[in-house]
């Protein structure tokens, strides 16, 4: 049954983007480049219309597919590049090689511990305990974490639960009942905020804190006013998205450092929330292609596949 679903899925992807996929001329002096992407990168404002003029070319072909299949498309050669999320775990499963933003366009996404203010001055010994996970989490690690939930189908809590053992960020025994304090730990509901909502809790739980499990609570516009309100009192969000959707500022930062500097003023003077140091993941979008294709033309960064196309 899993065979018959690849192959209809296969032949799906086919039929959208097959035709017009190789790498000879058009013929209109343009070299052929297929970009794999899902409706809503085409539409939004640090999306394909302005990523366009930003770079200063186009793609001459486009295949418009459903989130998260842009990865097959590319690692299947149905299409040459694709567009997706710097840590999906798909990259690492097909192999394909993100090329450099030369150009700066992507926003930042850098995820980070947030907590409220009352809670860091009861426990202050909570910011060297998440920097110690924090500072583990680069784009290697994240990409890693994902494809062993949304690909090698482990539980969240198990993948998390093992990587905090490797680092030896906790001991294998069960953690002795002190007396550190209840903390309520938050997350969002996708594959890699429930990672991070887990390492969270196990990582507490080894330091003696008891932990209440909100892992999962909901998206951005439940979780943000949970902790604003002292529902929850620590979650994982990313410097783009408080910038952005929090915030509403409708200027694109790409600078990681800048970004981080902007929500933490931000968040602390508004709502008495701390941002605690950001993960070296920017798990923001990002081009890729597939392993052969950059052995072959070369492709490093986002730039050469506009020289590429002005062939």
């Amino acid at each position: 049954m899993k065979m018959l679903n690849k192959i209809m899925l296969l032949a799906v992807l086919a039929i959208l983007i097959l035709p017009g996929c190789g790498s000879d001329d058009t013929g209109k002096g343009e070299a052929k480049l297929k970009l794999a992407s899902s409706a809503e990168w085409t539409q939004r404002s640090d999306g394909l219309p302005n990523f366009q003029e930003h770079y200063g070319f186009e793609f001459p072909e486009l295949a418009v597919v459903d989130l998260g299949l842009a990865y097959q498309a590319v690692g299947e050669g149905l299409a040459h590049v694709g567009i997706g999320d710097a840590t999906e775990g798909r990259i690492v499963k097909y192999d394909l090689v993100v090329l450099e933003d030369d150009k700066a366009f992507f926003p930042a996404y850098n995820p980070a511990p947030l907590v409220r203010k009352d809670i860091l001055e009861t426990y202050p010994e909570l910011e060297k305990i998440m920097q110690e996970l924090s500072s583990r989490l680069d784009l290697k690690t994240l990409s890693m974490l994902n494809k062993k939930v949304s690909i090698d189908n482990e539980m969240p809590r198990d993948a998390a639960r093992y990587f905090l053992l490797q680092e030896g960020l906790i001991k294998k025994e069960p953690p002795e009942q002190k007396d550190a304090g209840e903390i309520v730990v938050g997350g969002k509901t996708f594959t890699e905020a429930l990672t991070l909502g887990y390492l969270t809790r196990y990582l507490l739980e080894d330091r003696g804190y008891k932990v209440v499990d909100e892992t999962g609570l909901g998206e951005t516009a439940v979780i943000t006013p949970a902790l604003f309100s002292g529902q929850i009192d620590i979650y994982w969000e990313y410097t783009g998205t408080g910038l952005m959707n929090v915030m509403g500022y409708d200027e694109v930062v790409t600078d990681p450092q800048e970004c981080y500097e902007l929500v933490k003023d931000w968040y602390l003077e508004n709502h008495d929330v701390v941002w605690l140091d950001y993960a070296p993941a920017n798990n923001t979008f990002v081009l890729f292609t597939s392993r052969e294709l950059h052995e072959e033309h070369g492709w490093e960064k986002i730039s050469d596949l506009g020289e590429y196309v002005s062939q």
